[in-house]
Parts: structure tokens; sequence; C-alpha cells
């Protein structure tokens, strides 16, 4: 097992303790105050990112669908009832770069959680029928999302931004992908060899746990997992610069309130990079209630009833957007022209009062959210996965906190610029 030192707290204020065992697990510990309590996660680093075989996207929340199924020697029943006798409240969700497992529970479970984790991780039992009906219930998560505007907005919208990179598509897959898998048996069983691998996996305990046990009840637990023997997973394709602002109409034949998102392209999460630290504190700055995005859109000149806006932390290049629900079609140029005048405001230069007043909010934001182990252990799981350890988690908060007026206008007016920029419009057809 290849140690690394606990973490420096300079900004963070938990030691991490950070680990690779021999078959290249990461595992990570993070002792902190929860009065008797863990958080336990199996952080994948596979997502809709990965899904670069034509004709198998969804194929990583597929399989945080079949991994709670049966192994080989605990059925899903037998698995569910053992972690409600641990009192472990468990969930898992799927992104564009990974697929995580996760549960809270009383710390003196932790040594059994471990071992019912590392048996599915390692003994999975997929069979064709399951894999058939458990591709029935991705189906229907699947159109449950098309009956939402936000959804039909959010996957055209990535469409049209992306041309060759998987994220292009939705983590739930293209239909016809989705339609398909029930017979997918095969490439299921390939997936799973694939990537659900130690050299592919982060196991991270955050909570009432001694590093030392912890990492040691980790290696009894996981030390046997083999690594994979099949050649490297390739890596997704890397997408043009884009050169041209780009547009998409969203038909829709509901009703409901017209919906605007422009979305310009950004580069990948780097912790120890000003411009992702400044455009997260831009991000920060335009969704504050008292910034001109909310003053001057949604209550002053009423255009919309709500805005959002969000920067992708994302492995390759994603998106910074705004999205607005409009109170009326008429107003989508306006709308989007106000946006865009806001944008270049910060491009110009933004005002040093607000910026220190948006990095004091977020570092209170985050601070206050340190007393939940599940939080601390997503926080440090993102920046690992973005930063290759837990001490890209430092860098970032440092980041944050140097981050200057002029550098937020010199990423404003490098990245969020006509020429990045694709936007999206969804305009109801039908009454009410």
């Amino acid at each position: 097992m290849a140690t690394a030192a606990p973490a420096a707290t300079g900004n963070f204020p938990w030691p991490i303790d950070h680990r690779v065992l021999e078959n290249g697990l990461r595992v990570t510990v993070v002792p902190m105050p929860s009065e008797g309590v863990v958080a336990l996660g199996v952080w994948m680093d596979v997502g809709s990112r990965n899904e670069v075989d034509p004709g198998r996207t969804g194929f990583a929340h597929f399989f945080e669908h079949l991994m709670f199924h049966g192994t080989e020697t605990m059925s899903a029943s037998e698995r569910e009832r053992e972690m409600l006798r641990l009192g472990a409240d468990s969930n898992a969700w799927t992104w564009l770069d990974e697929t995580v497992y996760h549960e809270v529970l009383p710390a003196e479970g932790l040594e059994r959680a471990l071992a019912i984790e590392a048996d599915r991780f390692t003994a999975l039992s997929l069979t064709e029928d399951g894999v058939r009906r458990e591709a029935g219930a991705v189906y229907g998560e699947y159109r449950k999302g098309q009956a939402d505007p936000d959804q039909l907005l959010y996957e055209q919208l990535q469409a049209a931004a992306f041309t060759v990179h998987p994220y292009r598509h939705d983590t739930l897959g293209l239909e016809a992908d989705i339609v398909a898998m029930p017979s997918a048996f095969a490439y299921a069983s390939t997936f799973f060899d694939r990537w659900y691998r130690p050299e592919h996996a982060h196991v991270l305990v955050v909570g009432d746990a001694d590093p030392d046990a912890a990492q040691a009840a980790v290696e009894r637990a996981f030390g046997g997992w083999k690594q994979g023997d099949a050649p490297p997973p390739r890596m997704p394709p890397v997408e043009p610069e884009q050169r041209a602002e780009r547009r998409v109409d969203v038909p829709w034949s509901g009703a409901g309130a017209p919906r605007l998102s422009l979305a310009w392209k950004i580069p990948a999460h780097e912790a120890a990079d000003k411009d992702p630290a400044a455009l997260e504190l831009a991000a920060e700055m335009l969704r504050a209630e008292t910034g001109d995005l909310q003053r001057v859109v949604v209550r002053e000149r009423r255009l919309a009833f709500d805005a959002s806006v969000w920067r992708d932390a994302t492995v390759d290049p994603g998106l910074f957007r705004v999205d607005l629900e409009l109170r009326d079609a008429a107003d989508l140029a306006t709308a989007e022209a106000a946006v865009r005048s806001i944008v270049d405001a910060l491009a110009v230069g933004p005002d040093p009062a607000a910026l220190e007043s948006v990095r004091t909010a977020r570092t209170y934001r985050t601070l206050t959210s340190l007393t939940d182990p599940l939080t601390v252990l997503e926080l440090v799981a993102n920046a690992s996965r973005r930063g290759g350890d837990p001490r890209a988690l430092e860098q970032w908060l440092t980041s944050l906190r140097t981050v200057t007026a002029t550098d937020m206008a010199s990423a404003v007016r490098t990245h969020l610029t006509d020429s990045h920029l694709t936007v999206a419009a969804l305009v109801p057809e039908g009454d009410g």
C-alpha cells in the first residue's frame, strides 16, 4: 500500500489520509467529528463521457441500476435487508464523468458495509433476464424525462454545443440505444469487465473513523479485487474548438413557460488554473440575488420568472450556462440581449466589492457544509476525480480565494465569447 501524507489544512479543515492499494484502488479516509456516523462512497471513473462505442450510449447509467442486482453470494433482497439492519442510507447516481455509490451509516457497521460493497463490485451476477428487465426500467425513466421541457431543452442544447465528444448526449443515453439495451447482455458484461476494476475506482470513508483502521478495513474488503486484463479503454474524442455561434429551436407541444439557454464552451476543471475559478465566481455573481441578472432580468424588467447559472466542473471542456424561464415568448430576443449585456459588463471588469461579497458568501457556504460527512465525501471525491488526488481540493480552494477582478474579466473575455456560444430556445405550442 502506497501512502500519501495527510493533506495540509490551509483551507480545508480536516486531515485527508490518501493511499493506493497494490491493485491500483485509491482509498481516502477523512476523519472528522460526526458522532458515530460515517459516509462510505465508491466513486467510479466512468460516466457518459466514456461511452465511445457506437450504439452504446447510456451504459454508465444502466450499470448504476444493474449494480443493485444480486451477486454470486448475496441476492438483491438480501443485500437490501442487510443494509437496513446496518442502518445504512444508500443511494447512487451517474453523471457525465462518474458513477457514484454511497451510504451513510453508524460507524460500527463500516467493516460489514465495506464487505457488502466489495462483494457487488467483485462478484456481480449478471443474467440475460436481469439485463432485459432493468433495461425496461431505464427506458421508462427516459420517457418520463421526455415529458419535462427542461430536460428536453438540456438534451438538445448539449447535442448542438458538442459535435463529437460524448458530452453531446444525455447521461441516460440516446433513445435508440436504450431501446436496444434488452438484447445487450454480452455488451453489458464487457462494459463491467472494462470499467468496474480497481484502477478505475476510488473508495472514500469520511466521518467518525480512525484512518489506519479504516484503511486496513478497506484493504481487507477490496484488496482481492483484480485489475482488468483487457486493453485500456478508448478515451473520448477531443471536441474541436467552436468558432461560430450556434442556435437550436426546441419543439415542445405542451403548455408552460418559454425557456431560453445561453451556453458558452469553457475549459475543463483544473484546480490550479485561475480561469475555472474565475468563471465559478462569475457564475456566483450572476446567480446572486443582489446581482444584475436577478435584479434586472427577473425583478425590474420582469422578463423571466427565474434565472439560473451553471458552470460545468467537468473532466473535459464543458459549458457555462445561463437558463431563463421567461414570462412571454415575445421577449426571447430582449432577454437574450439583456443577458449578453450583463455578461459583457463582467468582461470589462466586475465590481471588486461585489466579487468579494460573493467570494465571502461562497466561502461561508462551503465551510458550513463541512459538518456533514456525505458532503465532505463528495467534495473530496470530486476534486480527486478532476485533479488526480485529494490535494487538488486544497489547490481549488486556494484558487477561489485568490481570484481577482482582473482575473475574472480576463476569463470572461476569453471564454464567454460569441464564437463559443450556443443558444437554445423552447417555446411551448400548447395553451396555458
